[in-house]
């Protein structure tokens, strides 16, 4: 019998096949994964290829930040000198100047380049247009394998991961001529928290397992891209974020961890080990951090990019919690916020979720829902001890 599951099994195969329907049964009753449509608009906007949401209702809720705005944002200024009453620019022309120039304008993009619209009137646009059928598809696979490399060496590594899993041709030939130290450097780069305490075969198989493990790949796009924030930074914010890292550093608190990705720090990368006792123990969670410009009065953007099973998180990863919702308070750092999301996994809050089945789930069956926390656990949270296995990813 699993430990926290009333159910007795009378065979190892027994326990497996009944973990495996139900975790079956749960991505299909709330497309966690494996969904052709969006779960706001349910398709209507096309479709979200296997994401939680479409590119459309994705740039309504979380838009990007666009990068022509990097100059000139970290300035010194006092408060008294921006009101934050500016007119917008008439009839949208500056978001018109934008969108509307000829597509060959992008071949000055240095690489990598999006690989997604970076705002709304692009994606209205590409659904407005019907797409034509590409009938040399079928020859692409057909290229000689010098061709495909010369081809592979103009993209990115989440370019050439999406490339491998293409079909097994493609898969084996970036395995063959991409050496295994260079997967290791952009799995580094991409997880700059995770730790390699076991051996690790295939460190492509590792850089897709952790793809995969992510609620939505559009976010691991930003995080990726890191993009400056609208607005201006002063003093405050500088100062108070080198205090929360200096934090981090000397009061280290077991489990928590965080680094920040640019140097303005508006993007940064945490992990949290899964509470002893809990379904989730044993796991490593890596988050996404969002620091606006105008922290510590306003509380960062603080979303899951690991999969996790609870109440008080989204499909999307987003956190539902009192203080980065309501009750934010200036004494706050990154350190106690990432120690509240890490209690929170040890006694979540069902008065008010996220996912209402599952708070649902925990207060009515709460064996059931601890088995498949324990599940995804070991699916998606735990690839530093157990590497994933050829195939198997």
């Amino acid at each position: 019998m699993a430990a926290g599951c009333s159910k007795t099994f009378t065979s190892k195969y027994e326990e497996e096949l009944y973990y495996d329907v139900e975790y079956e049964e749960f991505c299909k009753t709330f497309e966690f994964s494996n969904s052709s449509t969006c779960w706001i608009c349910n398709g209507y906007y096309g479709p979200s290829y296997e994401e939680p949401l479409c590119g459309t209702c994705h740039s309504f809720i979380f838009p990007n930040h666009p990068q022509d705005e990097a100059e000139g944002l970290v300035t010194e200024v006092s408060d008294d000198e921006d009101s934050g009453n500016d007119e917008p620019p008439e009839n949208g022309s500056e978001a018109k100047d934008r969108s509307d120039g000829d597509p060959d304008d992008y071949d000055h993009l240095d690489r990598p380049r999006p690989a997604a619209p970076r705002n709304v009137n692009q994606y209205l646009e590409m659904l407005s247009q019907p797409r034509e059928t590409d009938e040399s598809q079928q020859q692409i696979c057909a290229l000689p394998v010098e061709v495909l490399l010369s081809i592979f060496s103009y993209l990115d590594d989440l370019s050439l991961w999406n490339a491998s899993e293409v079909c097994k041709q493609w898969k084996r030939i970036l395995e063959v001529h991409i050496p295994q130290q260079m997967w290791k450097k952009y799995t580094k780069e991409r997880w700059p928290l995770f730790q390699q305490i076991s051996t690790i075969p295939n460190w492509l198989h590792m850089y897709g397992a952790l793809m995969n493990s992510c609620f939505c790949r559009t976010c691991l796009v930003q995080m990726a891209h890191k993009a400056p924030m609208r607005g201006r930074v002063n003093h405050i914010r500088a100062n108070r974020l080198r205090n929360d890292i200096r934090s981090l550093d000397l009061d280290a608190t077991e489990g928590i961890d965080a680094v920040a990705l640019d140097n303005q720090l508006f993007h940064w990368q945490a992990s949290i080990l899964g509470p002893a006792g809990s379904p989730y123990e044993g796991g490593k969670f890596f988050l996404y951090i969002v620091i606006p410009c105008s922290y510590p009065m306003l509380p960062p953007q603080v979303r899951f990019l690991t999969k996790i099973v609870h109440p008080n998180v989204s499909r999307h990863g987003d956190v539902g919690i009192d203080i980065i919702q309501h009750n934010w308070s200036l004494a706050l750092t990154i350190s106690k916020l990432l120690l509240s999301v890490q209690s929170l996994l040890t006694d979540p809050f069902t008065q008010i979720c996220m996912e209402p089945e599952l708070g649902r789930m925990y207060e009515n069956d709460r064996p059931k829902f601890e088995a498949l926390a324990r599940r995804w656990t070991w699916k998606y949270a735990m690839y530093e001890v157990l590497p994933p296995v050829d195939g198997l990813t």
